[in-house]
């Protein structure tokens, strides 16, 4: 869209987002790429790609506990590897933070 001769991006409302976020995690659970288990995310970290995705993803990942979990905003969530139950990132206060090389 163009506003005053400039390219302006159209934001998705936060309900379109959230039912993305929720389609995506439900898809993954599906296929069993994840668990859940109290205020631990059990998954493969190979799907982190990037430092960049694995922030999105842990960001995403928190707001369908928020949502669906039932966990408050703001309680600490961590991530930890399946295969060897290591902890791989965290999100603690709003804060997403990434444990392991990429």
């Amino acid at each position: 869209m163009f506003y005053a001769k400039k390219k302006v991006a159209i934001h998705q409302s936060t309900a379109q987002q959230n039912a993305q976020i929720i389609a995506n995690v439900k898809a993954l659970q599906n296929k069993n790429l994840i668990q859940f288990e109290q205020d631990t995310v059990l998954f493969y970290p190979e799907i982190w790609k990037d430092k960049n995705t694995a922030i999105n993803w842990i960001k995403c990942i928190y707001i369908y506990c928020c949502l669906k979990k039932h966990i408050k905003e703001g309680m600490s969530l961590d991530f930890k590897n399946i295969q060897n139950n290591e902890l791989v990132g965290t999100m603690t206060n709003g804060h997403p933070k990434i444990l392991i090389a990429i």
